[in-house]
């Protein structure tokens, strides 16, 4: 992917993101498939209004499969379950 095409994915996941976490629901998610079980997932981040110079894109398939892989990684980094007994940020 070229890097003008990850640098559109990259911002279309932060809005993405942006809406799952000011949700007490859709933040306590795992991935972005499980995303549909709640909300129409594919119009977040505002897909389907704010993005509209997407829908030009040549490339719009690889730009949105790539913004959800990063929010798929994302998700897993916030909602990772850390052992008590792990050696973490707070030095506990």
């Amino acid at each position: 992917m070229q890097k003008a095409d990850l640098l559109k994915a990259q911002r279309l996941s932060r809005a993405i993101l942006l809406d799952i976490l000011s949700n007490d629901t859709l933040k306590k998610i795992d991935n972005f498939s499980e995303l549909h079980d709640h909300v129409d997932a594919n119009c977040l981040g505002g897909v389907g209004q704010s993005w509209h110079w997407l829908h030009d894109e040549e490339n719009k398939l690889d730009i949105l499969n790539e913004a959800q892989n990063m929010v798929n990684r994302a998700l897993g980094v916030i909602n990772a379950k850390i052992p008590a007994d792990s050696n973490n940020a707070e030095g506990h």
